[in-house]
């Protein structure tokens, strides 16, 4: 009798253990909804055709020096801790290839905001870091983009005279060379968001250090030229874009945290759209396959600092 118990019991805990490594080992669904490890604002976000990174940023604890890496494939997220400076509102790029460059912003040490002028690059196939060489004038709520293998970062903001004064400032990191050049300003000095289409670089709204902007502007870098395009409908900042094919989708606004706004390249035209986008600022977007993240943010100087990770397919 005592034998056949202990069989009994010796099964059901055989039973037990394989129930436990099951679920232990099953995948996740990829339907079910991401949100981030760690609510940030005033971050970056960029894919490499694989994963999507997240980098840094701010939120009630400070600064981040972490990195979430998210994988749409299997809905899974590892976190790099402790992987770069801790700072927000800066830019990242990819270069095509398998590095991340970070660039700009401001940090904290000792109590003390430094803007920073160190250009870390982030290896996708190692996760460390090196540096390149650094900027020539660091400004926070920069925007970055990559175009033949070269870095344009525009505008932002930088101290003077004891107040934070717009840039309008254009500089180029030639990644091949290692070094940087400055190429013509923009007509109007600003924070702001950049996109690369066809081989023109794009500037869409932004802040002067006075009032949002509804500017829109277009550059090329050819002959080294501005031309001002029909504005947006409403002035925007603290916004985050992203282009797909030949629409522009528009993300967030300071004031109107729900505000979100399409520009077809085909019509010329602005619209308004209702996608059931959370209220939120000071976000990042990328686009990878169908799929548009809208990663972040926050609703106030204060808070709430956001972990949402949105996902549109536009």
């Amino acid at each position: 009798m005592y034998a056949h118990k202990n069989i009994c019991l010796y099964s059901f805990l055989i039973l037990l253990i394989i129930n436990l490594v099951g679920c232990a080992t099953k995948p996740m669904d990829p339907s079910e909804p991401l949100s981030l490890t760690t609510a940030r604002y005033g971050h970056a976000v960029v894919n490499d055709g694989n994963k999507i990174y997240v980098i840094a940023g701010a939120n009630q604890s400070g600064f981040l020096s972490d990195i979430e890496v998210i994988d749409p494939s299997t809905n899974k997220i590892n976190v790099l801790a402790n992987k770069v400076i801790p700072r927000r509102y800066f830019s990242a790029v990819w270069d095509g290839k398998h590095s991340i460059y970070i660039l700009g912003g401001v940090s904290l040490k000792n109590k003390k905001f430094r803007y920073e002028k160190r250009v870390e690059i982030f290896d996708t196939r190692t996760n460390t870091v090196s540096f390149a060489k650094p900027m020539p004038l660091p400004t926070r709520i920069n925007s970055a983009v990559l175009l033949n293998e070269k870095i344009f970062v525009l505008g932002g903001a930088y101290p003077k005279n004891g107040k934070l004064t717009a840039s309008a400032l254009v500089t180029v990191f030639d990644i091949k060379n290692d070094n940087w050049k400055r190429s013509a300003n923009m007509p109007t000095a600003k924070t702001t968001r950049a996109f690369i289409k066809g081989n023109f670089v794009y500037v869409v709204g932004g802040y002067d250090s006075v009032s949002s902007l509804d500017v829109f502007e277009r550059f090329d870098p050819i002959i080294n030229q501005w031309l001002t395009l029909p504005p947006l409908p409403v002035k925007i900042s603290a916004h985050s874009i992203s282009l797909i094919e030949n629409k522009l989708f528009i993300f967030g606004d300071y004031n109107n945290l729900t505000s979100t706004y399409r520009y077809d390249f085909d019509a010329n035209k602005w619209e308004k759209i209702d996608i059931d986008y959370k209220a939120s600022r000071h976000n990042a977007t990328t686009t990878l396959g169908e799929s548009t993240y809208v990663i972040g943010g926050n609703t106030g100087t204060k808070g709430p600092f956001l972990n949402y990770i949105q996902v549109f397919k536009l």
